[in-house]
């Protein structure tokens, strides 16, 4: 007997339920049902849960749903078994964030910021920007998650670093000199938004 899974989502936020779908098969490849069919979790705090599992339409068809209450690495275990086929196991990972989040207030970008040129009008201008434009480039769940408001703040201090430097500058044989240049992207930004960023539909 074979698992095959069709589709199941390796990151979740808590509250929700995590939902995966299976076909079950003979040797023959052809879909069949099994004796037993059974998802068991070991959540990051090592304590074990079972899932729940429904047979679908076709034969061999499974929906399996577990409702995620903990934060961090889970460890989903789906194991068939059939005393005419054997058994089959799959092992799977599920990483389950926490969205009890805020968004950044202007003193705690502030204090991100730490020391800092840039005046309190200057960071709370930089704020607001920025906090529309993510907003335009992600999907920003109504619990605003951790790694969001880390990207945010991010975004906050490019934003001002931009700021100082000058648009046009002269080189040293016109009596200017040399300035930092503030990268298009930032790598961090990048990374904590990648779970929600936005397709373009063309």
């Amino acid at each position: 007997m074979t698992l095959h899974l069709i589709d199941a989502p390796d990151l979740s936020d808590v509250g929700d339920t995590w939902r995966g779908w299976f076909v079950v098969s003979d040797d023959d490849g052809w879909s069949a049902a099994p004796d037993t069919l059974t998802l068991e979790v070991t959540l990051p705090d090592a304590t074990t849960d079972t899932g729940v599992v429904t047979e679908r339409d076709p034969v061999g068809l499974y929906e399996l749903t577990y409702d995620v209450v903990q934060s961090g690495r889970h460890e989903l275990v789906v194991t068939a078994t059939s005393t005419t086929f054997g058994n089959d196991v799959m092992t799977m990972v599920l990483a389950a964030r926490a969205t009890t989040g805020t968004l950044p207030t202007l003193p705690v970008v502030a204090a991100y910021l730490g020391e800092t040129s840039a005046t309190m009008d200057e960071i709370a201008d930089a704020l607001a920007a920025e906090t529309l434009a993510q907003s335009r480039a992600c999907f920003v769940p109504v619990d605003y998650p951790a790694d969001l408001a880390q990207a945010l703040k991010r975004r906050v201090a490019r934003n001002l670093a931009a700021r100082a430097v000058p648009i046009a500058t002269f080189t040293s044989f016109e009596g200017g000199s040399t300035s930092a240049r503030v990268p298009k992207l930032d790598a961090e930004i990048v990374r904590f938004e990648a779970p929600y960023r936005r397709w373009p539909v063309a």
